[in-house]
């Protein structure tokens, strides 16, 4: 068997792809199989795919949106241990090795470490926000109620065991966005063994492209997100949390749904998941996530594990 496999879904990425690619290919530990599965790209891909043949595997979604190409991907890959990438993101030189060893060493299920989102401008690169996931999740609360609370982080920053993810639900294909948070709450419901590595990072690149994509998805992001919360609230009674992550995400719930009532979409289909949910507990979400925020002295809680260092970020760079 293989050892790691990378699953990379691409639409419209052209431009962007060969740089990913080639970060993945001078990995110290160098990933035994990259499978890109083209999600119906219009640009010229076809040109990038030509020149990498030989390193990577190309394929056709066979449905659309990423959840697709991603069954698709886990679905045909070898590797013992799976990385999900984006197209458009980068890896720190050796975050597949520290991962891949940790969770040789371990037996664990999932390895999460730190990512930054940064902008590369002609001088280098620009960071947008903080380190997250820099240090890791408090062992006092499972990862289902640190979910429940708001934590989150990306699945490029995340290795994974293959065997674990068989024996879990495929990714949702229904969704464009918040596609992931759905994805990583329900492996957390499954009680994955987890372990943080510090030492390396992801770039969450940023990018003009990115950005005229946010602005045409608007309204969609936000139906995805209620459609992820619904999904969410649907396995609320069987997760193992206690009652104030579960209170918590009532208010999550609740404070979502006032902030999407206020746009131009239609929001009825999302009226009757509204009858179980006291708008007490959106008050105390808000007084909590205010509370948690002000120890941070940022827009994250202390669950997310922020560093706003800039040596640290530093030497992110240096690493890539």
């Amino acid at each position: 068997m293989n050892e790691i496999s990378v699953i990379i879904p691409v639409k419209n990425r052209a431009a962007l792809l060969r740089k990913t690619l080639d970060n993945l290919l001078s990995q110290s530990k160098k990933p035994d199989e990259i499978i890109v599965i083209d999600d119906h790209s219009t640009d010229e891909i076809k040109l990038v795919i030509f020149d990498y043949l030989t390193e990577c595997i190309f394929l056709n979604n066979k449905g659309s949106g990423p959840g697709a190409a991603r069954n698709l991907g886990l679905s045909v890959a070898t590797g013992k241990y799976i990385q999900f990438f984006d197209s458009d993101d980068l890896m720190t030189h050796q975050k597949l090795e520290k991962q891949y060893l940790a969770l040789e060493s371990t037996g664990l299920d999932m390895a999460y470490g730190p990512y930054v989102q940064a902008f590369e401008n002609e001088i280098g690169w620009e960071q947008k926000d903080v380190i997250m996931q820099w240090s890791a999740l408090p062992n006092n609360r499972s990862l289902t109620e640190w979910m429940l609370r708001g934590w989150n982080t990306i699945t490029q920053a995340c290795l994974f065991r293959k065997e674990f993810l068989e024996n879990c639900p495929s990714w949702n294909e229904s969704l464009i966005t918040h596609e992931d948070y759905l994805y990583l709450f329900i492996l957390s419901m499954n009680n994955p063994g987890i372990i943080h590595v510090h030492d390396e990072a992801v770039i969450y690149r940023q990018h003009g492209k990115q950005s005229t994509d946010m602005a045409t998805l608007g309204s969609s992001r936000a139906i995805d997100k209620m459609e992820v919360l619904i999904q969410m609230n649907s396995l609320l009674h069987s997760a193992q949390a206690d009652f104030l992550s579960k209170g918590l995400f009532r208010g999550r719930f609740y404070q979502n749904y006032s902030f999407i009532k206020n746009k131009v979409f239609d929001t009825r289909k999302f009226q009757g998941y509204l009858e179980s949910f006291d708008s007490l507990w959106r008050w105390y979400y808000r007084f909590y996530n205010w509370s948690k925020r002000r120890e941070t002295k940022s827009l994250w809680e202390p669950m997310h594990g922020v560093s706003d260092s800039e040596i640290e970020y530093s030497k992110i760079i240096q690493k890539l």
